[in-house]
């Protein structure tokens, strides 16, 4: 029997600038952080013919965050050439550059979404649990986002 969901959560990445309490990366062997599936992987496991039939990808982490993978932009880039597909990305936000996220959003469609996970309404707060953010970057990259796309973006605290 061939699977084909159409509906994916796929942890791009291992790597994250924080430094959460409690946080999983905290407790697991060094070895197995600051990975990531690079795009020559991604397109190896995500033909086009597999992507056509993929309606929705999130791309959340549980020990990492997936805008520090370092080929997230080619990924996204892959999706879009190639499919329908939405995407949504949760993400802490912290220290990429607004022209990052101009890129990304020169990229995303309605149809996707970016989620921005903050724990407090400024640097001093945010960073009691999300330990080593920078603030001014969040804000920074929700605002380049906003002024390049026309994706979904939610503010989560």
């Amino acid at each position: 029997m061939l699977l084909n969901p159409q509906n994916l959560h796929i942890e791009i990445s291992s790597k994250c600038t924080l430094k959460c309490p409690r946080c999983p990366r905290t407790e697991m062997p060094a070895d197995t952080l600051n990975q990531q599936i690079d795009l020559e992987d991604f397109q190896r496991a995500f033909t086009p013919e597999v992507l056509k039939t993929v309606q929705y990808i999130l791309f959340c982490g549980d020990i990492g965050d997936a805008i520090y993978n370092t080929d997230l932009l080619g990924i996204v880039k892959y999706i879009k050439e190639h499919s329908t597909t939405s995407i949504h990305i949760i993400t802490n936000g912290s220290y990429k550059s607004a022209e990052w996220w101009t890129e990304l959003g020169t990229v995303l469609t309605v149809n996707d979404k970016v989620t921005f996970s903050v724990d407090g309404w400024d640097n001093a707060s945010n960073n009691i649990y999300r330990i080593n953010s920078d603030w001014e970057s969040i804000v920074g990259g929700a605002t380049a986002l906003r002024k390049s796309s026309d994706c979904y973006m939610k503010w989560s605290s």
